[in-house]
């Protein structure tokens, strides 16, 4: 499911759109901007090169570079 659909979903559940209707650009940026607060404030934590804000950014808009690097066992630190 792509990030424009999953924004189109949440409008949905909380009563913004109906069940038919296609999500607004305005909505769509209105998501955008709230997930890039939450990337800014995810970026004081961890590394500079490394981050939760990066890794949000990852995952709403499929950059895989930006994915934390995957731990070698359970019991390496997070």
């Amino acid at each position: 499911m792509s990030i424009r659909d999953e924004f189109e979903q949440m409008a949905r559940s909380v009563g913004e759109l109906e069940p038919n209707e296609p999500i607004r650009e305005s909505l769509v940026e209105f998501a955008e901007l709230v997930t890039a607060r939450c990337a800014r404030i995810g970026d004081q934590y961890g590394d500079w090169d490394r981050n939760a804000g990066d890794h949000i950014r990852a995952e709403m808009y499929d950059l895989p570079g930006l994915l934390p690097t995957p731990r070698q066992s359970d019991h390496e630190p997070s």
